[in-house]
């Protein structure tokens, strides 16, 4: 019997599909998982627009052409993420970026995390070091074993 997979992902992994890097094979391997139907990515809303900030920055290092984002952008709309809005998120992001000195931003997908009941996640060293005495499951992907997918 296989156990659903269901997580919040990080940008900084999301990133890593559309940027090639020695990880971009795992995030490929975890992103092929959305086609099984026991599987569920949750974001919330501003991933998109932190993706997309990320993928700017590239552009303006001249690393990046701006015609590649504008396709990785469609790519990045069209994968099967459950979204969040923030709205329903941010109180309870600041307070985790109050307690434990974490920003907002990260604050959020650690709430959603917890809303949903699902790991979160990232690539983000300090973010998980920031939490790893708390109650949250937040992980990071290189430690993290993708499951075999169901046949």
């Amino acid at each position: 019997m296989t156990v659903p997979l269901r997580c919040v992902i990080d940008t900084n992994i999301c990133i890593k599909q559309f940027i090639s890097d020695p990880l971009t094979p795992k995030v490929n391997q975890l992103f092929d998982c959305l086609d099984d139907l026991d599987v569920e990515f949750f974001v919330p809303d501003l991933f998109y627009i932190e993706c997309a900030n990320v993928l700017w920055k590239y552009v303006r290092a001249n690393l990046y052409t701006a015609e590649q984002v504008q396709a990785d952008l469609s790519d990045l709309k069209a994968l099967g993420f459950q979204v969040t809005s923030t709205k329903d998120l941010m109180s309870e992001a600041v307070q985790i970026g109050l307690d434990y000195g974490i920003t907002a931003y990260d604050g959020c997908y650690v709430a959603l995390s917890e809303q949903v009941m699902a790991p979160l996640l990232t690539l983000d060293e300090r973010l998980v070091n920031s939490l790893r005495d708390s109650k949250f499951d937040v992980r990071l992907l290189t430690n993290f074993t993708v499951p075999t997918r169901s046949a």
